[in-house]
């Protein structure tokens, strides 16, 4: 049976994917379909075909999982930003260690990967949003896109940010006109859970009056510590552009982290989920078993924090950042905690590693998404660590670049993943790699 767009089959799942669809296999093709659990057989319209595959929709749910929960947003199956939230926590867990083994697995089957540490309250635990703003029937709204397309999703609250993002969201929402909301691309909010202080950016093409609303919205919310209107004219998916003008207050914002005082500027990478933050960083220091004379650099270290942390176990910490508002950050974070064995350089990572002639006892690198480019793990394993701790936020470039660590004499061991990322597909894992010994002789 060769399948069609628009046809209706009947389908079991038995598996989930890593996106969070439910797959099920049909005459030797491999169906994906959105909100449907392990378990569960479904009618299914086929709205998609390829060679092998096809993507589907729920028409009619026959039978029911028992880890099948009611979500928390009413509009969790159009934003598709918490593809897991009709999949209880404890069986989101269980199947993200299961996807993780597997994937692993293929790489090393003698890697170790722990149970995910996961979180008590699952809800509320983003501290940064990034609203896509716009005017839907003469109104000025607010949410998160539709999976695949610039259409906004409208929404008024998010189940997984801070309630006091949640209500700065609000409070702008209700005081945008539409004339303002017409020219904004997004609106982000950072919250610091520690201090209570709040960031607010407004990234448009143009500066629309947006200093009474800054004024406003600091009268009303005193923990405002700063408005910030940053100039984005690009056409692509780039959401902060380069120029920026404070109207209210500050660019940064007090933050913590474990023992750390740290000063976050808007501009800086911060672990969006604190709680789950403390628990990874300590983790990948517990695996890096630092030693009172080691040398360790930290690639994309950002504001520094796990550079910081690692200064209190090691003789030398150097971190490489890229964006320089991070770079400054960090280096006014160690002055801030009296810290005087960390330094910090401006420079693609690849770059100073590749110029680097110094060898590092251990290496520290948290890279985006995309994770390490080839040049990139060469120059690593140039330096030699005894050690390298790989922080990664996607599961699949940390599974390519172990391979090619591998290759270069660096062997996984274990990973702790960490659930950053609750009712999402997402997943944080921490890798320790070492070097192994040749027994060439």
């Amino acid at each position: 049976m060769k399948l069609k767009k628009n046809d209706q089959i009947e389908l079991v799942c038995t598996d989930l994917s890593d996106q969070g669809f439910g797959i099920g296999h049909l005459d030797g093709m491999t169906i994906f379909v959105s909100d449907l659990l392990p378990g569960e057989k479904a009618k299914v319209r086929i709205i998609k075909t390829n060679k092998s595959w096809a993507i589907g929709k729920t028409v009619e749910r026959l039978t029911e999982s028992p880890d099948r929960v009611q979500p928390v947003c009413e509009k969790a199956d159009a934003c598709g930003g918490c593809s897991l939230m009709h999949l209880a926590y404890p069986a989101q867990l269980e199947r993200k260690e299961k996807q993780l083994k597997d994937l692993f697995g293929r790489v090393d089957e003698q890697i170790q990967v722990l149970p995910p540490i996961g979180m008590d309250q699952p809800l509320h635990y983003r501290n940064k949003a990034q609203f896509p703003i716009g005017v839907i029937d003469g109104k000025s709204v607010g949410g998160f896109y539709r999976p695949r397309t610039n259409t906004i999703v409208p929404i008024r609250t998010c189940a997984i940010q801070s309630d006091k993002i949640n209500e700065i969201y609000q409070w702008m929402l209700d005081h945008l006109s539409t004339v303002q909301a017409q020219s904004l691309r997004h609106l982000l909010v950072r919250h610091s859970f520690k201090t209570g202080e709040v960031l607010v950016v407004l990234i448009g093409p143009e500066n629309l009056g947006f200093e009474s609303l800054a004024k406003a919205l600091k009268k009303d919310h005193p923990e405002v510590a700063g408005v910030i209107w940053n100039k984005n004219e690009r056409n692509d998916n780039v959401i902060l552009g380069e120029e920026y003008e404070v109207l209210e207050g500050k660019d940064s914002l007090h933050e913590k982290c474990l023992d750390l005082d740290i000063d976050l500027h808007f501009k800086s990478f911060f672990q969006v989920n604190p709680a789950q933050m403390e628990k990874l960083y300590t983790c990948a220091l517990d695996l890096a078993s630092l030693q009172p004379e080691d040398r360790v650099i930290e690639l994309y270290s950002g504001t520094g924090t796990i550079g910081l942390l690692a200064s209190r176990k090691a003789r030398e910490v150097i971190g490489v950042e890229i964006v320089p508002e991070a770079v400054e950050n960090a280096k006014a974070n160690a002055r801030a905690n009296h810290i005087e064995n960390a330094q910090f350089v401006c420079m693609d990572a690849s770059e100073f590693a590749a110029r680097n002639s110094s060898a590092a006892d251990v290496v520290m690198v948290d890279p985006p998404r995309k994770g390490m480019s080839e040049q990139g793990i060469r120059d690593i394993v140039r330096l030699s660590p005894r050690k390298i701790v790989y922080i990664s936020c996607n599961p699949r470039t940390l599974a390519r670049d172990l391979g090619l660590f591998k290759a270069d004499g660096y062997r996984c061991n274990v990973i702790q993943p960490v659930d950053m990322f609750p009712y999402t597909s997402g997943m944080e894992c921490v890798a320790l790699l070492e070097k192994e010994i040749s027994t060439k002789s």
